[in-house]
Formats: structure tokens, sequence, C-alpha cells
């Protein structure tokens, strides 16, 4: 191929991929991608007992050792994480707490600002698994050759510990994510 015919081919799939970039992007954002887990601390005032709290914290490294400080007064312990990334401080005089392991340090929330995170925390996972059931969804019947199919998103999962606001928040991020990530998949895999 000589160098005229080479630059007059290359010229269009140039202009052509600058053209789809943008909406090769929007594909590939709607394809599920890992989300690091950020650790999270929590102060939960102790049923029955006024003058207790419980410290619970997720995201951490299993099997680390953690320590957990009271910020305003005396009170502190060292836990080892669970395998599950988590742990449990029960009866805990109130008050603030920070978590160490492998020198960060985690502000432990309580109140309101706990409730937001949770409730964040709930819409994100929603989010995550809507596109995760739709891209699989949405490839599996493009494999199989259904190209027209349409997305029909499964329900929610029971058991979040979000307020019902948050999970009818966390009920549309899913739907949103699922039918994007299902139309993603058809597109990706019924494109000849």
């Amino acid at each position: 191929m000589n160098k005229r015919t080479r630059v007059t081919l290359s010229a269009p799939l140039l202009a052509c991929s600058l053209a789809i970039g943008p909406a090769a992007a929007a594909v590939w954002a709607a394809t599920p991608q890992a989300l690091p887990t950020a650790a999270q601390c929590f102060v939960e005032p102790k049923p029955g007992d006024a003058t207790k709290s419980i410290i619970t914290g997720e995201g951490f490294t299993k099997a680390t050792k953690v320590t957990v400080d009271q910020t305003d007064g005396p009170g502190g312990v060292l836990i080892t994480v669970g395998e599950d990334g988590k742990f449990t401080v029960p009866d805990q005089p109130n008050g603030k707490y920070a978590a160490t392991a492998g020198g960060t340090t985690v502000t432990c929330l309580s109140g309101q600002a706990a409730q937001d995170t949770v409730n964040k925390n709930a819409i994100d996972a929603a989010r995550k698994a809507g596109a995760t059931e739709g891209f699989t969804t949405g490839k599996d019947l493009a494999q199989a050759g259904n190209c027209d199919a349409k997305p029909q998103p499964k329900p929610l999962a029971q058991g979040l510990v979000a307020d019902t606001a948050a999970m009818k928040a966390a009920k549309e991020a899913h739907d949103l994510a699922f039918d994007t990530a299902f139309n993603a998949a058809i597109k990706r895999y019924c494109t000849d």
C-alpha cells in the first residue's frame, strides 16, 4: 500500500474515532467498574443504656488491628478486624471516636452524619448492583441473539438500613444503572 492510500484511508478513521469518542466513553463508563471501598466508622447509641455507645466500622483490611480512641475523653480500645472487613466495639462511653489502622485515621460518624452516610452507602450499593446486573443480563441476552431485548430490572434485595427517602433513591439509582448498563451490553455485543 502506498503512502497516499494510507493517508486517504486513515483520515476518515481518525475523524470517525474523534466523533465517536464521547459515545464510546459513555459506554465504557456504563460498564461495571470495580469501586474502591473506603473505611467508615459509626457511633450508635446502645439500646437500653443512654450512657453507652456501640462503635462499628467497615471497609477495613481484614485481620488488621484497629485502635478505636475516644477523641473527647480517655476511652480507647484495640480490636482486630474480622474477615468481612468489619469490627464492633460494644459498651463504650458516649463520646466522639476515631478509628486508626495502618497510619490512617477515620473519624467515627454519629447522629445525622451517620444516617446520611448509611443512606448514601445504600444508594451507591444499589447503583453498583444495578449496573452489574444490567450489564450481565444484557450481555447474556445479546450473546443469545436477542438484540431487541428491553431492560427489566430485578427488585432490590431487602435489608438495607437506609431511611425511606434513601430507599426510594436507591431503587431509582439501581433501575437507572441497570437500564444504562443493560443497553451498553446490548450495544456492545450486538454490534457487528
